[in-house]
């Protein structure tokens, strides 16, 4: 037996517009940004494949899948496939500060928190004509990745990842300038998983940043089967920009610490004891002691963001507009992602983009989890959270004779725990005919048969309880086990049966 679930109260946040336009503020204050891994169709560092998600149409696929193929001779290729999900309107445009780091020939150690002076005006897409953070005099890899990137395909596809930041640049730059580091620092996604947060590495990295599940002791994240919060962008964004922040206090140089985050600060160092203490990105490179990948993440990094911040030169016409602005609102219980957008009158797709966290469209029912949503629609979804019970889908089921918990959870998609943890005091050893389960609706599902009646014990009689009748001389009667009598009759064991009353049973054998 189901019923339709109950709706508990949640808190959601509005819409985040991301920038864009810090590539335009980058150029008009003098510096440009860096983008760090590998992009779709592009060779990539972390090696991207399939994600689980839900996907949307790219509208650069198959300017992806040539990019693949151009870039084939550069690296050995990264097959990203990471579900497209689809970007709501918009990014906000927010200052840069330049990345400041040394070329050869060339020291510097102006530090990475200045900031530049002034916004520059985005309506009419002013490109600054220089650039404070020049590119290699000369690097095969990187002429050989702008040649690609300003190709048809390679500025559909970078115009595709512009778009696809859009929900996310906003709370990126914002958290980039409260840590005081080089706003160019936006682009690393870009090569990391094309700003697709369900991106998944052959190795095993997820999200916008690329975290292995090792790898996030300390930033606050945590795997479960309700959500990997690698997939967060706000939590892995600020768990990166971190890791960023302390590798280039340990290299003092932007491009290292860029690198490190590639290849780890353990093996960029044994890269500069094999090069006797040399500690230049570029003199490292030539002296040929850098992983491979490594060798080749930085043009690729700077490839992608000079042109980006160039595309009026290449006939690319990126979409500074302002982005999406997120909101957290705290939940005290579970809520379905699609009942909450349906209550508020949010795309649901949008509300899934900001929480692309959840294993499923529903919260964690411990009640310590806090919901993104866009600005504009929290007071709705307060109002909504603090007045609905019906924002959490759930099937209620009784416990028939000859049923076990686990076969209830497998039919239902479900894991011991949860159904553990919407029913207290549950004990999964001992359940009792009649007993009432909430199992939460995470999958479409037919109600649970229940376990099959043994034969000879097919129900289509009646019976008449006659006086001193009990539960049990009845299922003696009828060679029925006694739970399996009082689940089809909607009884419990101890229920006081009066005379008269009329009982379903099985059907005799002749």
């Amino acid at each position: 037996m189901t019923t339709r679930p109950r709706r508990m109260a949640v808190t959601l946040q509005p819409r985040l517009r991301l920038p864009l336009r810090l590539a335009l503020t980058f150029l008009a204050a003098g510096a440009w940004p860096l983008s760090a891994q590998t992009a779709p169709g592009i060779p990539a560092s972390p090696e991207i494949t399939a994600a689980p998600a839900p996907t949307a149409v790219d509208p650069a696929a198959a300017a992806s899948q040539a990019l693949v193929e151009a870039a084939a001779p550069l690296i050995a290729s990264t097959s990203l496939t990471a579900a497209h999900e689809t970007p709501p309107p918009e990014p906000l445009a927010l200052p840069l500060r330049p990345l400041r780091h040394s070329f050869p020939d060339q020291a510097n150690t102006t530090p990475p928190s200045q900031t530049l002076p002034g916004t520059p005006d985005f309506r009419h897409h002013a490109w600054p004509e220089r650039l404070s953070l020049p590119p290699p005099l000369a690097d095969a890899h990187y002429d050989r990745f702008v040649t690609l990137y300003c190709t048809d395909g390679g500025r559909a596809w970078l115009e595709s990842v512009l778009l696809r930041s859009r929900p996310y640049s906003a709370y990126i730059l914002d958290r980039i300038r409260y840590y005081g580091l080089p706003e160019e620092l936006f682009f690393i996604p870009f090569i990391e998983s094309e700003f697709q947060p369900r991106a998944v590495s052959r190795s095993g990295a997820m999200g916008l940043w690329q975290f292995m599940r090792n790898s996030i002791s300390g930033f606050g994240m945590r795997i479960d089967e309700w959500r990997d919060d690698r997939r967060d962008f706000m939590k892995s964004t600020d768990g990166a920009l971190r890791k960023l922040r302390g590798n280039y206090r340990h290299f003092g140089d932007w491009l290292l610490a860029i690198a490190a985050y590639n290849c780890g600060v353990g093996a960029l160092e044994r890269a500069i004891v094999r090069a006797g203490g040399e500690r230049d990105f570029w003199r490292l490179k030539a002296a040929g002691v850098l992983p491979a990948e490594t060798a080749v993440y930085i043009p690729k990094f700077l490839a992608v963001a000079g042109t980006a911040l160039h595309g009026g030169r290449h006939g690319l016409e990126p979409d500074w507009s302002p982005g999406t602005v997120w909101t957290q609102l705290p939940l005290d219980g579970p809520v379905d992602l699609e009942l909450l957008a349906e209550a508020i009158g949010l795309p649901a797709e949008l509300l899934k983009t900001g929480n692309p966290e959840l294993t499923f469209g529903v919260t964690p029912p411990e009640g310590d989890y806090a919901l993104k949503l866009p600005l504009e629609y929290a007071a709705q979804a307060r109002l909504a959270l603090a007045s609905a019970s019906n924002l959490v889908r759930v099937y209620v089921y009784y416990v028939k004779s000859g049923d076990t918990l686990s076969a209830i959870a497998r039919h239902y998609g479900v894991s011991l725990t949860m159904i553990g943890r919407l029913n207290p005091g549950l004990r999964p050893d001992l359940i009792r005919i009649g007993q009432r389960l909430v199992i939460p609706a995470l999958n479409d599902r037919t109600p649970y048969p229940g376990a099959p009646v043994a034969s000879g014990q097919v129900f289509g009689g009646t019976y008449l309880v006659q006086t001193g009748d009990s539960l049990w001389s009845i299922a003696q009667r009828f060679t029925i086990a006694v739970e399996r009598l009082a689940s089809q009759n909607q009884l419990t064991l101890n229920s006081i049966l009066r005379e008269g009353m009329q009982l379903d049973v099985p059907i005799m054998n002749q």
